[in-house]
């Protein structure tokens, strides 16, 4: 994903990470990127825009909200207001084998498919899910001070601990999502934009035109790209090039096809062209980004 300043800014983590943030009020950039992990983010104090595939949320104290894998998102910050958060990312497969154990993995299906990813909570809500990110902060660094030590001293991990403390935290939140009353409405200026997505999401494979979008929606290309990128902060070009690079990285991850057929079936019909875009927003090569997730 692009940053600000038009630099590569795709984030790849480990199976896990967790990071606190309490910044103050500091003029931040606003951030688009996309990663391959689950994120996970309360926000102790905070006041901004948060706009994730086809969604914009309005995130203030005590929001907490979750993003998928692959999931496009871009925030914009309220340089007059205080930032505290945490965030955590983690992969399915670092909890997988304990969720099998515990029987759990219908639960954790159910989270993934709740569609208002964001919950707001009340005092006695952020307090306990204060304490158990604290918790967890504090298994994590633990943990990452073993890794530093056991070449030399092997001594017992602190990762069961930590899987079980996000085993604990994601029930809390599917228990708090599914009693919010939070329900997001949808602005009606946005009801246009989620329908360019869906029709991009379904159609990047081909050579998707605005003309298209035109027709399947029924307003001007003009309407349609302010609209989006008052909405998305991207262009309707910057979007599909990032759907497809996303969809690029998942086969290149997960199967043997050649790279062209990858790109060829991802909507790309220039092979310079592919690697241009794939190296813009991922920083390295198609060939490279496969040898680093083997």
């Amino acid at each position: 994903m692009m940053s600000p300043t038009g630099d590569a800014d795709y984030l790849q983590y480990d199976s896990f990470f967790i990071d606190f943030t309490d910044s103050g009020k500091e003029n931040r950039k606003p951030l688009e990127h996309f990663h391959d992990t689950f994120e996970l983010a309360f926000f102790i104090r905070a006041d901004i825009h948060i706009f994730v595939k086809d969604t914009k949320y309005d995130i203030r104290d005590g929001d907490w909200l979750l993003i998928h894998p692959y999931d496009i998102h871009s925030i914009f910050y309220n340089p007059n207001h205080d930032y505290s958060r945490y965030v955590l990312q983690f992969k399915s497969s670092f909890i997988r084998e304990l969720l099998a154990v515990l029987g759990m993995e219908d639960r954790f299906e159910a989270i993934q498919q709740k569609r208002n990813k964001r919950v707001r909570l009340d005092l006695g809500q952020r307090l306990k899910v204060e304490a158990l990110y604290r918790t967890i902060l504090e298994l994590y660094t633990q943990q990452q001070q073993l890794h530093a030590t056991s070449s030399h001293h092997p001594i017992a991990s602190a990762e069961p601990e930590l899987k079980l403390q996000l085993t604990l935290l994601l029930l809390e939140y599917e228990k708090l999502c599914s009693s919010s009353s939070s329900v997001r409405r949808i602005r009606s200026a946005e009801e246009p934009v989620q329908e360019m997505i869906a029709y991009l999401d379904e159609h990047y494979r081909e050579p998707v035109q605005l003309a298209d979008l035109e027709r399947h929606i029924g307003k001007s290309k003009f309407t349609l790209c302010r609209l989006f990128s008052q909405t998305t902060q991207f262009t309707v070009v910057e979007y599909l090039q990032y759907k497809r690079i996303i969809e690029a990285q998942k086969r290149l991850i997960l199967t043997d096809q050649p790279i062209f057929d990858i790109a060829l079936d991802c909507g790309f019909h220039n092979a310079q062209h592919f690697y241009r875009i794939f190296k813009k927003i991922c920083g390295k090569t198609p060939l490279q980004y496969r040898k680093g997730r083997v």
